[in-house]
């Protein structure tokens, strides 16, 4: 799927971006939070801080990156207060998700882990501005360190196993840009990189389709659920893995401000945002997971549908009272 570690082409300006830093000040930062099948969780690990520009809701409160819910993303007021930085990530020309300041203070370190699902086969990708930092703060990926300067653009694949320690005199921090892929955003990339690259493994990000009140309302009321569908998958699911995550799940769909509502008792509920022909994907989320709603011979179905690059599954499950496998 190409290469793992690629410097992208723009460049920009370390000291503006270090004066809009500086000007919002340190006090701002908050503990940088998670967010996994619906859960926000703020992280033990200390001197792990984040400053947020845009997220779930425009909510400068929320340093998690975000996921499936009923708000999207949107700046938060801090963004007005660095306007070099806001039109870096105009000009950039890229769907965007969240983007935080994220800074590891001297003497902190974050432990190996992976980020999933993530990367160019489920639609999203993170990119690194780095904006102040030191020698002796290292992001290792895959074994391999990295000293990334600021002012440079950077894209890693966070799938792979990674860590990050600081052991200078001096925090370490990086303008962290979560986007959605697109074409745009692979122009952002050297050609060689993108030669490495098979678009038919990429997932492109696709706008909102409007769909009316009445179209909405139609596919409303109660629905049977595949577990699998709100599994969180570290690598691809075979079909039966897909299939036998656990039991069907009751739920139901309404329709509120515009939008197709999934909700699951304590356990779910996000927006889902219509793709084209019926099929909707979560709000905050990619075309990793979409429902599509047929009807078969009379029969209103629904296809849970889990994408990887080329790769798909799906599951079908009748629409309405008394649902059953077809």
């Amino acid at each position: 799927m190409g290469p793992d570690i690629v410097k992208l082409l723009p460049e920009f300006d370390a000291s503006r971006l270090q004066e809009e830093l500086f000007a919002l000040g340190g006090e701002r930062f908050k503990p940088q939070a998670t967010y996994s099948e619906g859960e926000i969780t703020q992280s033990l690990t200390d001197g792990w801080r984040v400053l947020s520009l845009r997220g779930p809701g425009g909510d400068p409160e929320r340093t998690d990156p975000g996921g499936p819910g009923l708000v999207d993303y949107a700046d938060t007021p801090l963004m007005q207060m660095a306007p070099y930085t806001a039109s870096i990530l105009k000009g950039l020309n890229v769907p965007l998700r969240a983007v935080r300041y994220m800074t590891l203070e001297p003497g902190a370190s974050v432990a190996e882990h992976t980020d999933y699902p993530y990367g160019l086969p489920v639609g999203w990708a993170r990119l690194h501005l780095p904006i102040v930092t030191n020698d002796h703060a290292v992001l290792v990926i895959d074994g391999v360190e990295n000293r990334w300067q600021p002012g440079e653009l950077w894209y890693a694949n966070f799938g792979r196993p990674h860590h990050l320690y600081n052991r200078g005199s001096q925090p370490r921090v990086h303008l962290v840009v979560d986007c959605y892929v697109s074409e745009t955003l692979l122009e952002l990339f050297p050609a060689r990189a993108r030669q490495e690259m098979d678009p038919t493994g990429i997932m492109f990000w696709r706008e909102e389709i409007t769909t009316s009140s009445d179209e909405l309302r139609a596919l409303t009321g109660p629905v049977t659920v595949p577990a699998g569908f709100i599994e969180a998958y570290a690598e691809p699911p075979s079909p039966e893995e897909f299939e036998s995550a656990g039991a069907d799940l009751q739920g139901t769909l309404r329709v509120a401000d515009g939008r197709l509502v999934l909700h699951m008792d304590g356990l779910y509920e996000s927006a889902l945002v219509c793709v084209g022909e019926r099929e909707f994907r979560p709000l905050c989320w990619t075309e990793e997971r979409t429902m599509k709603f047929e009807t078969v011979n009379g029969v209103p179905r629904i296809s849970f549908r889990y994408r990887h690059g080329s790769y798909h599954t799906e599951i079908v499950r009748s629409n309405g009272p008394g649902q059953n496998d077809l």
